[in-house]
Parts: C-alpha cells; sequence; structure tokens
C-alpha cells in the first residue's frame, strides 16, 4: 500500500485553531469509516495549512466516486477554507499491497491487533479487500459497523496477548456463540446477502483445531483445495487454522 500527503492550503489569512481543523478531523474520520483510509492517518501543521500522511488501501480510494454523503459534506466544509490536492509519497512498508481480484469467488472476515487494513479479505488471494469496494449494510451509509466490529476485536485481540483477562479474551475469539463472534458472523451474513458472495467468519484457535465443525459437528478439514486456511465449514460459513492465527499475515 501507498502512504500519501494530503495538503490543505490555506485559501486566506485565517487562523488555524480548533473550529478551521475540526472539519478536516471530520473528513478525515468519514473517509477511514468509508475504508479509502486506513486509520493510522496523522495531520500536521505546516508553514501554508495542514498535511494529513495517509495510507490508502489502493490508489484510487480518493477518487471521487468513491466518497459517500459524508465524506462529500466534510469536503464541502473544507474546501470552504483550504484547496485540496493529493501528493504521492511512497510505498507504506508497514503495509501488505491489498487485494487485485476483478471479482472475489469468497471472503472472509479476519483482523488481529497487529492489523490495520481492511477485515475483509479475498478467499481467492488471501489479501484485504478495501470497504469503500463492497456495499453498505445494517442500514448505514458508511462502514461504520464493520470498523466498529474490528476495533472491539483489535482491542480484545490485544488484552489477550498481554495475559489480561485471557479466558474472557479467548473465548470472544474463541467460541462461536460469543457476543464478538455473533457480531462478526451477523456482518457476514449481511454482506453475503448484498454481494451474493459467500462470507465465512474466522474463529481463532491457540490450540490444536478441532476436525469436526463446532457448530454443526461435520468434519471440515481442508485437504486438497487448502489454501491460506486449513478449515472451512460452508453450510456454517466459519473458518479456522490448524493452531493458531490465520497464517497469511
Amino acid at each position: 500500500m501507498n502512504a500519501f500527503r494530503i495538503d490543505f492550503i490555506l485559501k486566506s489569512a485565517i487562523e488555524i485553531n480548533d473550529d478551521s481543523i475540526e472539519p478536516i478531523w471530520d473528513y478525515l474520520g468519514c473517509l477511514y469509516k468509508n475504508g479509502q483510509i486506513l486509520k493510522n492517518y496523522e495531520l500536521i501543521e505546516c508553514e501554508t495549512g495542514l498535511w494529513a500522511l495517509v495510507t490508502l488501501p489502493d490508489d484510487s480510494a480518493l477518487d471521487e466516486k468513491n466518497n459517500n454523503i459524508y465524506v462529500d459534506k466534510y469536503l464541502l466544509k473544507v474546501k470552504e477554507h483550504f484547496n485540496v490536492s493529493v501528493k504521492l509519497l511512497g510505498s507504506n512498508m508497514n503495509q501488505s499491497e491489498s487485494c487485485g481480484c476483478e471479482s472475489p469467488s469468497w471472503y472472509m472476515l479476519y483482523t488481529d491487533w497487529t492489523l490495520w487494513e481492511s477485515p475483509v479479505v479475498c478467499g481467492d488471494c488471501g489479501m484485504a479487500v478495501p470497504l469503500y469496494k463492497l456495499p453498505y449494510i445494517m442500514n448505514y451509509d458508511e462502514h461504520y459497523g464493520i470498523v466498529g466490529w474490528q476495533e472491539a476485536y483489535k482491542s480484545t485481540d490485544k488484552l489477550y496477548i498481554y495475559g489480561l483477562s485471557d479466558r474472557f479474551t479467548y473465548r470472544q475469539m474463541h467460541d462461536h456463540k460469543s457476543q464478538l463472534s455473533e457480531d462478526g458472523m451477523d456482518i457476514c451474513k449481511a454482506l453475503e446477502e448484498k454481494t451474493r458472495k459467500p462470507f465465512y467468519y474466522y474463529l481463532f484457535s491457540h490450540h490444536k483445531t478441532s476436525k469436526t465443525c463446532p457448530i454443526c459437528g461435520s468434519d471440515w478439514k481442508l485437504r486438497e483445495e487448502k489454501t491460506f486456511i486449513d478449515y472451512k465449514c460452508d453450510k456454517c460459513r466459519i473458518v479456522a487454522d490448524e493452531v493458531s492465527q490465520y497464517g497469511a499475515k
């Protein structure tokens, strides 16, 4: 993924303060919730205005055709006082490339505490699919529900890694009946309805994974068709690894 600089150049001699900067923060926040930039963005004051340092899931993410109503709303507010332009800085070496498949045959919902990219993974190439390329779900006009679930999962995973309330945090990620898992599976169902493509939920396992699906009890171990996961139940729409986390990262 590439890093970019969004320049906000002052049109007139106004004071840069909380009031003038607030629409920029709102604009960046809406870009994030629409899946057009990653969350690790920075806003920096310079002599001519401000710079936002952002990472895009792909180079076309900021094209106006990808904006939703909220991005357009706050971009108009920003342009009242700033001229806006975008400059490529170079490759962000901390991030992998996004999915470039034209039409993935299936998807997986996966994240962990180290990841910033989209939690929707292409089932064909194993790379993250930019959220702005997916339909909105759950009566939102942005991907707030998906990024909210991702933040909850990342926080849970980080607590688990540091050994804080590990019984609770492990259950949330491992048990398909936990609140975190149920929320994730609801997202998968909603996305499958909209895309008409299979959406699978990833179940974390720190120990050796059972050879039978934890929901229906059928044999779900992949053999000839294994790619970046070891277990896949087409009936229950869940996937898992042999041990520990999704191995494609």
